[in-house]
Protein backbone atom coordinates (compact mmCIF):
# COMPACT_ATOMS: atom_id res chain seq x y z
CA UNK A 1 0.00 0.00 0.00
CA UNK A 2 1.12 3.40 -1.03
CA UNK A 3 0.16 6.21 1.26
CA UNK A 4 0.50 10.19 0.20
CA UNK A 5 -1.17 13.54 1.08
CA UNK A 6 -2.34 15.01 -2.46
CA UNK A 7 -2.08 18.70 -3.63
CA UNK A 8 -5.12 19.58 -1.60
CA UNK A 9 -3.61 18.28 1.83
CA UNK A 10 -6.37 14.70 1.37
CA UNK A 11 -4.37 11.76 2.27
CA UNK A 12 -4.79 9.02 -0.61
CA UNK A 13 -3.93 5.23 -0.24
CA UNK A 14 -3.37 3.49 -3.56
CA UNK A 15 -5.11 0.35 -3.04
CA UNK A 16 -3.97 -2.73 -5.33
CA UNK A 17 -6.16 -5.26 -7.05
CA UNK A 18 -5.90 -8.45 -8.15
CA UNK A 19 -6.98 -9.07 -11.54
CA UNK A 20 -6.67 -12.84 -12.90
CA UNK A 21 -3.27 -11.54 -13.75
CA UNK A 22 -2.13 -8.30 -13.34
CA UNK A 23 -2.65 -5.51 -10.32
CA UNK A 24 -4.56 -3.22 -10.93
CA UNK A 25 -4.17 0.16 -8.78
CA UNK A 26 -6.84 2.31 -7.60
CA UNK A 27 -6.77 5.20 -5.62
CA UNK A 28 -9.35 5.46 -2.63
CA UNK A 29 -9.76 8.65 -0.44
CA UNK A 30 -9.47 6.90 3.41
CA UNK A 31 -11.23 9.99 5.10
CA UNK A 32 -14.04 9.96 2.47
CA UNK A 33 -15.45 6.23 3.69
CA UNK A 34 -17.80 5.47 5.65
CA UNK A 35 -17.43 2.23 8.47
CA UNK A 36 -19.54 0.03 5.84
CA UNK A 37 -16.82 1.22 3.04
CA UNK A 38 -14.15 0.40 5.40
CA UNK A 39 -14.89 -3.14 6.31
CA UNK A 40 -15.72 -3.69 2.48
CA UNK A 41 -12.51 -2.39 1.86
CA UNK A 42 -10.42 -4.18 4.66
CA UNK A 43 -12.28 -8.06 3.11
CA UNK A 44 -11.43 -7.08 -0.01
CA UNK A 45 -7.70 -6.57 1.30
CA UNK A 46 -7.69 -10.40 3.53
CA UNK A 47 -8.81 -11.70 -0.22
CA UNK A 48 -6.13 -9.93 -2.33
CA UNK A 49 -3.64 -11.06 0.36
CA UNK A 50 -4.83 -14.63 0.83
CA UNK A 51 -3.97 -14.38 -3.15
CA UNK A 52 -0.72 -13.10 -2.96
CA UNK A 53 0.57 -15.85 -0.10
CA UNK A 54 -0.82 -18.35 -2.51
CA UNK A 55 1.19 -17.12 -4.75
CA UNK A 56 4.26 -16.74 -2.72
CA UNK A 57 3.19 -20.65 -2.07
CA UNK A 58 3.41 -21.97 -5.64
CA UNK A 59 6.81 -19.74 -6.57
CA UNK A 60 8.12 -21.71 -3.39
CA UNK A 61 6.65 -25.00 -4.92
CA UNK A 62 8.06 -24.33 -8.01
CA UNK A 63 11.88 -23.46 -6.79
CA UNK A 64 11.77 -26.77 -5.20
CA UNK A 65 10.82 -28.84 -8.17
CA UNK A 66 13.64 -26.85 -9.88
CA UNK A 67 16.36 -28.79 -7.52
CA UNK A 68 14.87 -31.80 -9.17
CA UNK A 69 14.66 -31.06 -12.65
CA UNK A 70 16.40 -34.18 -14.21
CA UNK A 71 16.95 -32.21 -17.18
CA UNK A 72 18.60 -28.78 -16.29
CA UNK A 73 18.37 -28.80 -12.03
CA UNK A 74 19.29 -25.27 -10.73
CA UNK A 75 20.88 -24.95 -7.35
CA UNK A 76 18.17 -23.22 -5.19
CA UNK A 77 17.69 -22.42 -1.59
CA UNK A 78 14.49 -21.04 -1.35
CA UNK A 79 14.41 -19.65 1.79
CA UNK A 80 17.24 -17.24 0.40
CA UNK A 81 15.72 -16.14 -2.75
CA UNK A 82 12.51 -15.44 -0.52
CA UNK A 83 14.33 -12.98 1.06
CA UNK A 84 16.52 -11.49 -1.76
CA UNK A 85 14.06 -11.45 -3.55
CA UNK A 86 10.96 -11.32 -1.58
CA UNK A 87 11.36 -9.23 0.68
CA UNK A 88 10.92 -11.11 3.59
CA UNK A 89 12.80 -11.62 6.43
CA UNK A 90 14.24 -14.99 7.31
CA UNK A 91 11.30 -15.77 9.75
CA UNK A 92 8.72 -14.71 7.27
CA UNK A 93 10.52 -17.21 4.39
CA UNK A 94 10.65 -19.71 6.53
CA UNK A 95 6.82 -19.67 7.64
CA UNK A 96 6.15 -19.80 3.88
CA UNK A 97 8.12 -22.89 3.21
CA UNK A 98 6.05 -24.19 6.01
CA UNK A 99 3.02 -23.31 4.67
CA UNK A 100 3.91 -24.73 1.28
CA UNK A 101 4.62 -28.31 3.29
CA UNK A 102 1.14 -27.72 4.82
CA UNK A 103 -0.50 -27.20 1.41
CA UNK A 104 1.84 -30.32 -0.10
CA UNK A 105 -0.35 -32.40 2.47
CA UNK A 106 -3.99 -30.53 2.05
CA UNK A 107 -4.00 -29.14 -1.68
CA UNK A 108 -7.70 -28.22 -0.90
CA UNK A 109 -6.66 -25.68 1.43
CA UNK A 110 -3.90 -24.01 -1.23
CA UNK A 111 -6.62 -23.98 -3.41
CA UNK A 112 -9.18 -22.02 -1.02
CA UNK A 113 -5.98 -19.91 -0.54
CA UNK A 114 -5.11 -19.01 -3.64
CA UNK A 115 -9.62 -18.61 -4.51
CA UNK A 116 -9.08 -15.88 -1.50
CA UNK A 117 -11.79 -17.53 0.50
CA UNK A 118 -9.23 -17.60 3.33
CA UNK A 119 -6.28 -16.74 4.90
CA UNK A 120 -3.20 -17.80 5.77
CA UNK A 121 -3.55 -17.67 9.26
CA UNK A 122 -6.16 -20.66 8.95
CA UNK A 123 -2.97 -22.16 7.32
CA UNK A 124 -0.63 -21.96 9.92
CA UNK A 125 -3.45 -23.33 12.24
CA UNK A 126 -3.66 -26.22 9.79
CA UNK A 127 0.00 -27.09 10.03
CA UNK A 128 -0.06 -26.76 14.04
CA UNK A 129 -3.21 -29.32 13.65
CA UNK A 130 -0.67 -31.40 11.62
CA UNK A 131 2.38 -31.31 14.06
CA UNK A 132 -0.26 -31.77 17.62
CA UNK A 133 -1.94 -35.25 15.60
CA UNK A 134 1.72 -36.61 14.98
CA UNK A 135 1.96 -40.39 13.62
CA UNK A 136 -2.06 -39.98 14.03
CA UNK A 137 -1.57 -37.89 11.07
CA UNK A 138 -3.85 -40.09 8.28
CA UNK A 139 -6.67 -39.99 10.84
CA UNK A 140 -6.51 -36.40 11.09
CA UNK A 141 -6.38 -35.81 7.15
CA UNK A 142 -9.62 -37.58 7.42
CA UNK A 143 -11.40 -34.52 8.85
CA UNK A 144 -9.74 -32.25 6.26
CA UNK A 145 -12.67 -31.69 4.11
CA UNK A 146 -14.63 -30.50 7.04
CA UNK A 147 -12.08 -28.18 8.36
CA UNK A 148 -11.07 -26.68 4.52
CA UNK A 149 -14.88 -25.77 4.52
CA UNK A 150 -14.83 -24.31 8.36
CA UNK A 151 -11.85 -22.22 6.78
CA UNK A 152 -13.84 -19.75 4.92
CA UNK A 153 -16.25 -19.21 7.53
CA UNK A 154 -14.31 -18.85 10.81
CA UNK A 155 -12.04 -16.43 12.01
CA UNK A 156 -8.40 -17.87 12.48
CA UNK A 157 -8.72 -17.61 16.27
CA UNK A 158 -11.95 -19.76 16.13
CA UNK A 159 -10.65 -21.78 13.17
CA UNK A 160 -7.42 -22.67 15.32
CA UNK A 161 -9.33 -23.91 18.62
CA UNK A 162 -11.40 -26.18 15.94
CA UNK A 163 -8.19 -27.84 14.30
CA UNK A 164 -6.73 -28.31 17.94
CA UNK A 165 -9.56 -30.28 19.28
CA UNK A 166 -10.09 -31.79 15.85
CA UNK A 167 -6.34 -33.29 16.44
CA UNK A 168 -6.51 -33.97 20.03
CA UNK A 169 -9.71 -35.89 19.51
CA UNK A 170 -7.80 -38.35 17.12
CA UNK A 171 -4.64 -38.88 18.84
CA UNK A 172 -5.04 -41.87 20.76
CA UNK A 173 -4.82 -41.11 24.78
CA UNK A 174 -1.98 -43.27 25.99
CA UNK A 175 0.30 -41.97 28.37
CA UNK A 176 3.20 -41.78 26.19
CA UNK A 177 1.07 -40.01 23.09
CA UNK A 178 0.05 -37.57 25.78
CA UNK A 179 3.27 -36.88 26.28
CA UNK A 180 4.99 -36.73 22.81
CA UNK A 181 1.48 -34.08 22.02
CA UNK A 182 2.71 -31.87 24.97
CA UNK A 183 6.03 -32.05 23.63
CA UNK A 184 5.28 -31.06 20.25
CA UNK A 185 2.81 -28.14 21.72
CA UNK A 186 5.74 -26.51 23.74
CA UNK A 187 8.17 -24.62 22.99
CA UNK A 188 10.71 -22.95 24.60
CA UNK A 189 12.72 -20.00 24.51
CA UNK A 190 15.61 -18.37 25.08
CA UNK A 191 16.81 -15.15 26.61
CA UNK A 192 20.20 -13.68 27.99
CA UNK A 193 19.34 -11.45 30.96
CA UNK A 194 21.91 -8.39 31.44
CA UNK A 195 23.81 -10.09 33.84
CA UNK A 196 24.77 -12.85 32.11
CA UNK A 197 22.27 -15.58 33.01
CA UNK A 198 20.21 -17.90 30.59
CA UNK A 199 16.51 -18.00 31.12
Amino acid sequence: MLRFVNEIGVVVRFGFEWNGSTVVVKAVEICSMTIDQVRRRLSEVCSIQAKLDAEKLALSARMVSLLDDPVSPAYVIPERELVAHGGLTSHEARTVIARGLVTEVAPDMGAVLASGDTTAAHVDALGRGLKIAGVEREAFLVHLPELVEASTTMSASEFSHLVTETAKSVVTDDGLSTFERQQRETFFTIRNETDGCVT
